[in-house]
C-alpha cells in the first residue's frame, strides 16, 4: 500500500530543500541507527533526464558535511542513489516528483494493472494520460485513479521504442 507520510518527514523536507537548490528533487529520505552509527539514506532524481554520477557526487558533497555535524556523536554512513528504471513507488508524493513517467498501477476496484503516464496529481488521486488496462479491451486518453484504491504501483520503462 502507499504511504502519505513522506512530505511530513523533517528529513525529507531539510533534504528536498538542499536538493532543490542544485535541480534535483528528493525521492527518498531515510535515516536509521545501525551499531552507533548513523546510516542515512536518499534517493535524488533530476526532471528532463537521468541522474549521473556527477549528480550523486553533488548531492553526496552537499549533504554529508551537514549531517556529520548534526549526527556528531556517530558516525555516519551515507548513501545517495537514483531512483532505478523500475522504482517501486512507496508513498503518494513520489508521483508529482516522476510527473511524466509512465507508471504501472494495480487497481483494487478493476483487479487489474493501469499502465500510463502520470498527467497529473493531487493529494487524493492521480491521473494518467494514455493508459491501458491489463489483460482486458480497453484503453483511453485519461484515467483518474483514487490513492486509496491503488495497492502497488511501479515506474514503468519501455525496453523497446
Amino acid at each position: 500500500m502507499l504511504t502519505n507520510t513522506v512530505k511530513e518527514s523533517r528529513l525529507y523536507q531539510e533534504i528536498e530543500q538542499l536538493m532543490s537548490a542544485i535541480g534535483l528533487r528528493t525521492v527518498e529520505a531515510s535515516a536509521a541507527d545501525i551499531q552507533g552509527s548513523k546510516m542515512l539514506k536518499v534517493v535524488v532524481y533530476k526532471e528532463g533526464s537521468e541522474v549521473n554520477t556527477d549528480d550523486l557526487a553533488t548531492a553526496y558533497n552537499i549533504i554529508y558535511p551537514r549531517y556529520s555535524v548534526i549526527f556528531s556523536d556517530r558516525d555516519l554512513q551515507l548513501e545517495v542513489s537514483s531512483p532505478g528504471l523500475q522504482r517501486t513507488l512507496k508513498d503518494v508524493i513520489e508521483f508529482s516528483v516522476f510527473r511524466g513517467k509512465g507508471v504501472r498501477c494495480y487497481s483494487v476496484p478493476d483487479s487489474c494493472y493501469i499502465i500510463g503516464t502520470i498527467e497529473s496529481c493531487d493529494d487524493e488521486s492521480v491521473t494518467l494520460s494514455d493508459y491501458s488496462k491489463e489483460g482486458k479491451d480497453e484503453s483511453g486518453k485519461a484515467i483518474t485513479l483514487l490513492f486509496s484504491d491503488i495497492a502497488k504501483a511501479k515506474l514503468e520503462y519501455r525496453w523497446e521504442a
